[in-house]
């Protein structure tokens, strides 16, 4: 069974999210998205604090593009189903959806850590692709070449081992892997990607200047889908009765968006919500002291 390609873990955890009590509905990012895919935009970095909704937007796009299924019961309920151009990319590519927080079982090295990503891509491309058995393929990125298809990659926590300071003396060797997966291959339709470390301080040279990255200080295109509103807090807080806005908006000292609306972590308020409690509402403020300190 494939464990990055074509798999249905993202269509799982986004169905999740959308059957959740506390649900705001950031679908129409897929419309901003989809205008990159082919195109030399394809290549996107979403770095923002943790908790502020990363991952669960990135299930979203894996479940979208995933050819493997179909989706339509999940979107077709969403703000997204409602543009003209829903389904022009609706399930229709090979997704490759990879977690870099993955660490091995077995051994604490570098070369145990990329071993496990290559191999396991490795297996999933054969698997997928019998007729390439038997052959040579000195890399990765010469293997996908050879499936003369496209793929959509889905890379949650791009930066871990930076984040969690692993293997320093090899880290340029990891952003030369993502290169030579990412950079300049025909069959990348899209890659998105996320984090919570800027890309330009660890990418100094050129290994994935591809990218254009959006960050919480420099975020034109994406910010309204990361992170709650004031307005999208005011229409959850009407869901129930034990906490109001005032209160939520009294503890809250956080992140405010390019135009001065402010934006509240997600995870946060939801837990807040559930618990009728404060406690989780303290976390947006030592968040958004992490975030001043990168």
């Amino acid at each position: 069974m494939a464990v990055y390609l074509n798999t249905n873990s993202a269509l799982i955890l986004y169905t999740q999210l959308v059957n959740s009590e506390y649900f705001v509905d950031k679908s129409d990012i897929i419309r901003t998205i989809n205008r990159r895919v082919g195109t030399n935009s394809k290549y996107i970095c979403i770095t923002k604090p943790r908790r502020f909704g990363k991952t669960s937007i990135l299930n979203m796009p894996g479940a979208y593009y995933c050819k493997a299924y179909d989706a339509r019961s999940v979107f077709d309920n969403l703000s997204i189903s409602q543009h003209s151009d829903y389904t022009v990319h609706l399930n229709r590519y090979n997704v490759i959806n990879m977690c870099f927080s993955n660490l091995p079982e077995n051994g604490n090295s570098y070369e145990d850590y990329v071993s496990l990503i290559k191999e396991t891509l490795r297996d999933d491309i054969l698997e997928a692709c019998p007729e390439l058995k038997g052959r040579e393929f000195r890399k990765i990125s010469d293997l996908l070449a050879a499936t003369n298809d496209e793929f959509i990659f889905v890379i949650d926590e791009w930066d871990y081992i930076f984040s969690h300071e692993l293997y320093p003396e090899s880290q340029r060797d990891f952003l030369e892997f993502l290169r030579d997966l990412l950079k300049d291959r025909p069959y990348v339709a899209l890659a998105y990607m996320t984090g919570v470390l800027p890309i330009k301080r660890y990418s100094t040279g050129s290994a994935l200047n591809m990218f254009r990255e959006y960050t919480m200080l420099n975020d034109p295109s994406f910010q309204k889908y990361f992170g709650f509103t004031q307005e999208e807090v005011a229409v959850l807080c009407n869901q129930q009765a034990a906490l109001t806005l005032d209160e939520i908006s009294e503890w809250y000292n956080g992140y405010q968006t390019g135009d001065g609306g402010r934006i509240y972590n997600p995870r946060s308020v939801i837990c807040a919500l559930e618990d009728s409690d404060f406690d989780y509402v303290a976390e947006l403020v030592r968040e958004k002291e992490y975030c001043q300190k990168l």
